[in-house]
């Protein structure tokens, strides 16, 4: 936007010039005393008038003109702008140009557009990302995702996802190990979510350890984390804010990067200092309609400026025009629009990188499909392969164990124990062959 101002004000200023000196430069002619004598006399002279000046004030007028109609065919006509995808490293801030894209129709086009999806796939380091709700903060993580597998599929990508819609589930197919469940099934229930807390507990000792020991890359990705603050409070504030404390603020260790997604733009509300970044990337995603996200964002954490100018946010390629700060590049920039992926073709992107290390619960009922082919003459005692297959698909669609052992089992009431030691035996075995 600076550089457009410019150019304008160029043009204009030349424009301005030209016409200064055309009207101010003085009419002159070439008489001389000789001439006045002979007129004086009655006889007949030329005179010949004239402005200095002239070719100067045209040929500033004429460059003024060409400024402007070069501007407007490459900002109004043109519209486009290189695509930037991404920091090449951590250490350096070169970028690579690969292509040009249109800016919205009748929208000047930034000095560019940066693939947000690959600073996070490339940077590989904690990153706090926030937005209000539907502003593209999954989708945009999902396209980090595909990006990251398809350049250095050895790095391990595991997930916390505390709203794991079935909608939503193509988001996640590629990360190698997942814990997804509703848990807005327990609003005002935190003691039966218990479950869930152990399992979160025991995903995230597990990734760090993994970093720590395996020497592999590795992600972990929590999502919805005003969320589970919410119906979690006790144990949001008891384990996993010293969790986030700790990959926030180590920056890069052990080759491993916390991703953690949040809905609040307020730095104490993940336990982290504002005033410090310097050791975790900060990615916020708004959109016009999020002005009061955009302006809690600005007083929390120092160094974030707002927009220059609201032609940003038409700018943007996404549908709700959203734009995006990242403090790799330290300003406001457009975002692209993402791609977002069918079952399908989830799939087709990940090839074998879902292998042993896929998904805990495959899709519509690939689990049960995985135990079927390796372990069928294999069932525990006290299981068929009826309930197997209901339990699998159950899963499948984030129902919470309390539904699967009332609705999907029929255990109710007295007997809702029972169902529930038939339901981890269930589960055991299927995460055991799967």
């Amino acid at each position: 936007m600076t550089n457009q101002g410019l150019r304008l004000a160029l043009a204009g200023g030349l424009g301005i010039a030209s016409l200064g000196i055309a009207i101010s430069s003085p009419t002159l002619t070439d008489v001389t005393a000789d001439d006045l004598a002979a007129f004086a006399n009655g006889e007949r002279v030329e005179i010949t008038s004239y402005r200095p000046n002239r070719l100067l004030a045209g040929s500033l007028g004429v460059l003024g003109l060409g400024v402007l109609g070069w501007w407007a065919r490459k900002e109004l006509v043109e519209g486009q702008a290189p695509i930037v995808e991404g920091l090449a490293s951590t250490e350096t801030s070169q970028v690579s140009e690969r292509r040009v894209i249109k800016a919205p129709a009748g929208v000047p086009a930034p000095e560019r557009y940066v693939d947000v999806s690959a600073v996070l796939a490339r940077r590989l380091r904690p990153t706090l990302i926030t937005g209000n709700p539907r502003t593209g903060k999954g989708i945009a993580v999902a396209a980090a995702i595909q990006r990251l597998k398809a350049e250095q599929p050895e790095v391990s990508i595991w997930l916390i996802q505390p709203k794991y819609h079935p909608k939503e589930h193509a988001y996640w197919e590629l990360c190698d190990r997942h814990h997804g469940f509703m848990l807005e099934d327990y609003a005002g229930l935190e003691s039966e979510a218990a479950e869930h807390c152990q399992e979160m507990e025991r995903l995230i000792r597990e990734w760090r350890k993994q970093g720590r020991e395996e020497d592999v890359k590795t992600v972990l990705i929590i999502d919805e984390l005003s969320l589970i603050k919410a119906i979690l409070p006790r144990w949001y504030k008891d384990f996993l804010i010293s969790q986030l404390i700790t990959e926030m603020s180590s920056g890069e260790t052990s080759d491993r990067a916390l991703w953690a997604i949040t809905q609040s733009p307020l730095a104490q509300d993940v336990g982290l200092s504002g005033g410090d970044r310097a050791p975790f990337d900060l990615l916020a995603i708004e959109t016009p309609t999020s002005k009061e996200h955009l302006h809690s964002l600005s007083r929390s954490y120092a160094g974030v400026p707002l927009p220059e100018d609201d032609i940003i946010y038409r700018q943007s390629l996404t549908p709700k025009k959203a734009v995006f700060y990242h403090s790799a590049y330290d300003e406001w920039l457009p975002m692209l629009k993402y791609h977002v992926p069918g079952q399908a073709e989830v799939r087709e992107v990940g090839g074998s990188w879902r292998g042993s290390r896929g998904s805990r619960y495959g899709e519509s009922g690939s689990g049960a499909e995985r135990v079927l082919t390796s372990a069928t003459s294999q069932l525990p005692e006290g299981v068929d392969l009826r309930d197997l297959l209901a339990v699998s698909q159950a899963l499948v669609r984030g129902d919470t164990s309390t539904q699967i052992v009332e609705d999907t089992l029929g255990f109710k009431g007295r007997k809702f124990e029972e169902g529930k030691n038939l339901f981890n035996k269930i589960k055991t075995f299927i995460e055991e062959y799967s």
